[in-house]
């Protein structure tokens, strides 16, 4: 085999590069594998704060879609109010 035709230094310094080759390898799969974790922890931070937006989205929504921001944003526009009970006329035969 090929270790047959090396002498006790030979082997001992194929042994020893091959042992810091196999460190190399390990210390990049984990350095790979920790940039991999950073990765997705980023992803999943991002995750949280689209869901915590879409949250406060939907809130916001909820309060648009309300009569009473309805009426005070038309006020606050475009100056129109509801009708005073006085201001009302109701004519005969006409209805819903």
């Amino acid at each position: 085999g090929l270790l047959r035709g090396l002498d006790r230094s030979g082997r001992v310094v194929l042994s020893v590069a091959a042992v810091l080759a196999a460190l190399t390898t390990v210390a990049w799969r984990q350095s790979s594998a920790r940039g991999t974790m950073k990765a997705l922890t980023d992803v999943e931070r991002q995750i949280e704060l689209a869901r915590d937006e879409r949250e406060d989205l939907a809130r916001k929504l909820m309060v648009m879609e309300g009569r009473n921001w309805i009426l005070e944003e038309a006020e606050r526009r475009l100056r129109l109010r509801s009708p005073r009970e006085a201001e009302l006329q109701f004519l005969p035969g006409v209805g819903p």
